[in-house]
């Protein structure tokens, strides 16, 4: 199978990759002008990628692309401007599903967010999922045509090893580790969370049962199906790191409109023979074991 990836320098993005190549696929990248690529040659060896500037030519290339797989994303964090985080999670797709089109490729696997929800209003990381929704409806726009696929993956709480520190699971398994105190909210709220490997085998499997469906819109929930209390992980990552580090629970409030228990609905993937494989507790020693041999590496 050919398939074009975005996003594949990020923590999702460069997990894909690597189980698309073993799985033998054909994989081409965009990347914007400035993006960095040498870790991924010396991890992957060549591969194919083209800046964001050239998305027609990638098509006329290789007019056998059977399916985008589209995981690139802008949170809106470190100052990003609405112009960025509107151009990253909507112009960009939009116009890579309007060559699809163009050039008859039968399929797009859209990355979502379970902040993407008619339940509930959230203002967290709001302009990320304004621009989310706002594609979202694109892709079901587009796909009500019949002239693409598009499959819209509802990604719950990601976490496992190689994502970025700043970010909740690998920041608690950090902070553990260095006994710090750390000042939390009351964590009675409710997460569904999913590792990097159960995620991907998800896509994968989206991946090639959609391939060859036809046009139309389809929605899958990526997540294990059951939900855990904030209060009740961060708890477990510290005996699993046996800390000492002091747990101020209640010490900061709630987000305005957070939700109070996010849980995704799996039956749609289950139906395509996927069930979660990896439990809490195996799934946080893995990103201990990373953020150790990440601290190795920098002494």
């Amino acid at each position: 199978m050919k398939v074009l990836l975005t996003g594949a320098t990020g923590f999702l993005g460069t997990h894909l990759l690597a189980d698309f190549l073993n799985r033998n696929y054909k994989v081409l990248m965009t990347k914007r002008a400035s993006t960095d690529l040498g870790p991924l040659f010396l991890r992957f060896g060549n591969l194919e990628a083209w800046d964001t500037e050239e998305l027609e030519n990638i098509f006329t290339t290789h007019p056998d692309v059977e399916a985008i797989v589209h995981a690139a994303t802008d949170y809106g964090r470190d100052n990003s401007s609405p112009t960025a985080v509107f151009w990253a999670n909507e112009a960009f797709p939009i116009k890579l599903i309007e060559l699809a089109i163009r050039h008859n490729i039968a399929l797009f696997i859209n990355m979502d967010t379970f902040f993407n929800s008619d339940k509930v209003s959230y203002d967290y990381l709001g302009a990320y999922t304004l621009s989310k929704r706002h594609f979202q409806e694109w892709g079901q726009h587009c796909a009500n045509t019949g002239r693409i696929g598009f499959a819209n993956l509802r990604l719950f709480h990601l976490y496992g090893p190689g994502d970025g520190r700043q970010k909740f699971v690998p920041a608690m398994v950090g902070r553990c580790l260095a006994g710090e105190e750390i000042d939390l909210t009351d964590g009675k709220q409710k997460r569904d969370f999913i590792h990097i490997d159960d995620a991907v085998a998800a896509v994968s499997t989206v991946l090639e049962a959609e391939a060859g469906r036809g046009g139309g819109y389809r929605h899958y929930d990526v997540g294990t199906g059951t939900s855990l209390r904030i209060r009740d992980f961060i708890e477990t990552v510290k005996r699993l790191c046996c800390s000492s580090a002091k747990l101020n629970f209640g010490a900061l409030p709630n987000r305005k409109g957070e939700f109070q228990n996010a849980c995704a609905e799996t039956e749609a993937l289950r139906t395509l023979g996927w069930i979660p494989r990896v439990g809490i507790e195996a799934g946080i020693r893995t990103v201990i074991e990373d953020i150790g041999q990440r601290a190795i590496k920098t002494t």
